[in-house]
């Protein structure tokens, strides 16, 4: 309904559509909108015509770009190339490139760089560049890491993939590996590069400094006019709300225009850079490992409003499928909400739902015009420091796979310590995680915080006596966070006085355990030689499965050995251990049809989920019930990419490496060495499958992704899927969690060319977590079984 007054103005009630029907109050004062003005300040630069370029550049306006594009604008203008912006996002553009997604549950703002690469092909362009950035810039020396997240890095891989932008348009896709965080390393990748577009190194040297320049240009603009805008609210008496997320969020489209809301409502918007990179006061009070760029810079903006006036507020917007926002909104709330101050959530996908968006940020701000903050300042509460008298405690670790987990309080009482290894996970446990922690983390992390809540809930423990325990591996994956999650979980769950401890190498982690002092050193050789065993076992065991005379009697093998071992490794009797495994082989032999040829399935995937049956609903041992041969890769390869990794990260310029490569090489050879050993017993076995050779198997992943890749499994996967399809192997099942970032890129996203090279192979991927439908895991294997019987 249209009511007209006597001044001639208007008002629209009713259900309307604000987009025709807007209810706007003339002469009222918008406020300024940093978003926007952010990316004028990025994109509006100066472009090279046609006849003064010796080449034309195209570069997606997606993604890392959001921040990356100053720098990479200065260095291909200053070497004489034309720099070509795909067009701005719309839906229509995003519809262009929609039909190429590798994976349906993918973040938005990934979806929407497929239609940025169509349009920068019908733009005629020499070449597309997106690099494969690993590591962003530090902020400041207090965080830990600057990793990039794992879609913003390496989405480059799927994007070849997905598109194969040579062989559709003719157009090479350049995606060199660089790293921000260390400029050595960021000029010899730039240097590597421009040397392949024919520039010297004398001419690459001065595009990289106006790079550099270009691009701390543009960080400190962005952190002036921030505080400018505030200082100008300050003296206007105005509402400023910080509207915080990734770059890319300032893209009107992914962001459904929120910015342009707030601004049309007479409130100042600002980005996340309102606060000073070099204030390290919120790390005072931070649960969560600062190991991300743009996370650590929401944290800081968060801080920031949480210290400021009543008139300063806080909204964060969060794309649907972001991996790492599922620890970044619980700690973000929790800064904010130790001083009083609201946290407002936006989470935006492809669905246009600008009306719901609008009227959510409108009750918002009405909410806060008529509300005054109350001053509070709760404590920070998290769990103790595990300290030297704690050494007594027992202390409770979550399963992960049978056939391994078994071992581990072997390995904690020889450190001195009391480890009791909890049951597998059950519906009970996924529940508490569900309730105890965000709802969208990983499947993996739900399992591990429930599994520990149940223990601690059931009153088979003192608390006064107990300690949890967790594995952290320090990477891009945000199981690094586990650790946080588990430690919010206890507080809330009303067990803050329960100590957590983190089993991590290195010194990238920080968890305060002064009582938790293990000799790694000492205990390298028993915990290798325990790991080659067990894989040996395990090997054995799924192979004899479906082929043993007794019903049960491989499993029986199995627990048997496993237990036989455990004084000989704690007496560092290893001679023992491989005589004990030569008898394992003779046993298993003994229980089995040795003539039995079944079809081959070949598992890979996410480490938790491959190996534990709960997570990923017992298909390995189905499998097997259907007469089928599970080949599983072992866990020594997950380890031992490490070895592989720092010749990369020398080579691609990623890291700095700690040791000599000669020196690591020499421990690969002697690893290896031992492992042949191994070998030589398990040879009689007719299906034993000898250790690989990861420098060779990474060969084979090189083919098919960039070699950058190292989040989640990383290049593991690709090498994993080669090697068995090279062994004869040509079903593969790759099980990962729902929604896992990592896997996006190096496991569905490679797909396509993974076939290239082996075009008989046959992959499925099969996604875990608490709402899996059983019948669709079953019936989907059904079809591989019969596919693989029919070869």
């Amino acid at each position: 309904i249209q009511y007209k007054f006597s001044n001639n103005r208007t008002f629209y009630s009713g259900n309307n559509c604000e987009k025709v029907f807007a209810n706007e109050s003339e002469g009222k004062q918008k406020g300024l909108n940093q978003h926007h003005e952010r990316l004028k300040l990025l994109y509006m630069r100066k472009v090279l015509t046609p006849g003064e370029s010796k080449l034309t550049i195209g570069i997606p306006r997606s993604l890392g770009m959001f921040e990356l594009y100053p720098f990479w604008h200065a260095m291909f203008t200053a070497c004489g190339f034309r720099v070509v912006l795909s067009g701005k996002s719309t839906n229509r553009l995003y519809e262009q490139g929609i039909h190429t997604v590798m994976s349906e549950n993918i973040c938005f703002p990934a979806k929407l760089m497929h239609g940025h690469v169509f349009d920068l092909a019908q733009k005629g362009v020499d070449r597309i560049f997106y690099p494969f950035v690993v590591m962003e810039q530090k902020a400041d020396s207090h965080v830990r890491n600057s990793y990039n997240c794992p879609i913003v890095a390496g989405y480059s891989d799927v994007m070849k993939n997905a598109i194969d932008t040579v062989e559709r348009f003719g157009i090479p896709f350049d995606a060199p590996a660089v790293s921000l965080n260390n400029e050595e390393f960021l000029r010899e990748g730039c240097r590597e590069y421009l040397a392949t577009l024919g520039v010297s190194r004398q001419d690459a040297d001065r595009a990289i400094d106006s790079a550099v320049r270009a691009q701390r240009e543009f960080i400190a603009e962005q952190h002036c006019r921030s505080r400018e805008i505030l200082r100008l609210a300050k003296e206007n008496n105005r509402m400023v709300v910080v509207l915080a997320g990734r770059p890319y969020h300032s893209d009107p489209l992914i962001q459904h225009k929120i910015s342009d809301v707030l601004a049309d409502m007479g409130i100042d918007v600002v980005t996340e850079f309102v606060a000073d990179d070099q204030d390290a006061s919120v790390y005072e009070e931070l649960v969560a490992a600062t190991q991300w760029t743009y996370p650590n810079r929401i944290f800081k903006a968060a801080h920031f409003v949480a210290n400021s006036s009543d008139n300063v507020h806080f909204m964060m917007i969060t794309s649907f499928g972001c991996g790492p926002d599922a620890f970044i909104i619980d700690e973000t709330h929790d800064i904010l909400d130790r001083k009083g101050k609201s946290f407002t959530l936006l989470k935006v996908d492809d669905v246009n739902n600008i009306g719901s968006l609008r009227l959510r940020v409108r009750s918002m701000v009405e909410s806060l015009r008529f509300s005054r903050k109350v001053e509070v300042d709760k404590p920070f509460i998290t769990t103790p420091p595990f300290q030297d008298a704690d050494r007594r405690r027992t202390i409770l670790g979550p399963t992960f796979a049978t056939g391994y987990t078994e071992f581990f309080p072997t390995f904690f009482k020889m450190a001195g310590y009391n480890l009791v290894v909890l049951p597998m996970g059950d519906k009970e446990c996924v529940d508490l995680g569900l309730q105890y922690a965000n709802n969208e983390v990983c499947y993996p992390a739900t399992i591990v915080v429930g599994s520990l809540l149940k223990a601690l809930r059931s009153g088979k423990y003192n608390l006064d006596d107990v300690a949890v325990i967790i594995t952290q591996t320090g990477g891009q994956c945000r199981a690094t966070n586990y650790i946080m999650l588990i430690k919010k979980a206890l507080v809330v769950a009303g067990f803050e006085n329960v100590p957590v401890l983190s089993m991590a190498l290195g010194k990238s982690l920080a968890n305060e355990q002064p009582g938790f002092k293990v000799d790694f050193k000492k205990m390298a050789l028993p915990t290798l030689y325990t790991l080659l065993y067990a894989d040996c076992l395990s090997r054995m065991y799924y192979a004899a499965r479906p082929r043993e005379l007794q019903r049960g009697k491989a499993k029986e093998i199995q627990n048997k050995y496993i237990e036989k071992s455990f004084p000989l490794i704690e007496a560092r009797q290893y001679k023992g251990l491989q005589t004990l495994l030569a008898e394992a082989v003779k046993e298993f032999m003994a229980n089995m049809d040795c003539n039995k040829p079944l079809p081959q399935i070949g598992v890979v995937g996410e480490v938790y989920i491959k190996y534990n049956e709960f997570g990923h609903l017992n298909v390995l041992d189905w499998l097997a019930d259907q007469g089928v041969e599970v080949v599983a890769p072992s866990i020594y390869n997950f380890f031992m990419n490490n070895f592989v990794n720092r010749h990369i990260n020398k080579q691609l310029h990623i890291k700095p490496v700690d040791m000599p490569l000669w020196l690591t090489d020499m421990v690969y050879k002697l690893i290896y060495r031992l492992a042949k050993k191994f070998d030589k017993i398990c040879a009689p076995f007719p299906y034993y499958r000898p250790f690989a050779d990861m420098f060779h198997d990474a060969e084979l992943a090189s083919r098919i992704v960039n070699m950058a890749a190292n989040f989640g499994e990383g290049w593991l996967i690709p090498a994993e899927m080669s090697a068995l399809a090279e062994s004869g192997v040509k079903n593969i099942i790759s099980l990962q969690p729902f929604a896992c970032i990592s896997n996006h890129i190096i496991a569905k996203g490679i797909e396509k060319k993974i076939r290239k090279y082996y075009p008989d192979l046959n992959m499925l991927f099969l996604d875990f977590d608490g709402g899996t439908s059983e019948a669709n895991v079953f019936n989907r294997l059904h079809f591989m079984i019969e596919n693989g019987k029919s070869e």
